[in-house]
């Protein structure tokens, strides 16, 4: 069976409230007002309108992060050796251009 609850108008001892209404298999059986705890049944309510789905919150909770990793490690001495391959021909170009002209 097909059990879902709904946002009604509910018309109850004289009184238009919002309810969660409870349907099973597309019936009505129970409700409960807005605000208010405990549940009635159905049959001594009547169903005015359906209110619109509840409000969505605008901000969603992202998914858990996944734990910081261990950096990567492979190819970190190629980056060392790479950075001072560049230092040493920053230093040493003037003296290496002068010696080719």
């Amino acid at each position: 069976m097909d059990d879902r609850w709904e946002y009604w108008w509910v018309s109850y001892d004289s009184r238009v409230q919002p309810a969660e209404v409870e349907f099973v298999g597309g019936i009505p059986v129970s409700f409960r007002f807005i605000g208010m705890g405990g549940n009635v049944t159905a049959t001594s309510a009547e169903l005015i309108e359906r209110l619109p789905a509840p409000p969505v919150p605008v901000i969603r909770p992202s998914a858990p992060q996944p734990t910081a990793a261990q950096p990567q490690r492979r190819g970190s001495w190629l980056w060392f050796i790479g950075i001072l391959l560049l230092i040493l021909v920053a230093q040493c170009s003037g003296p290496l251009f002068d010696l080719i002209k």
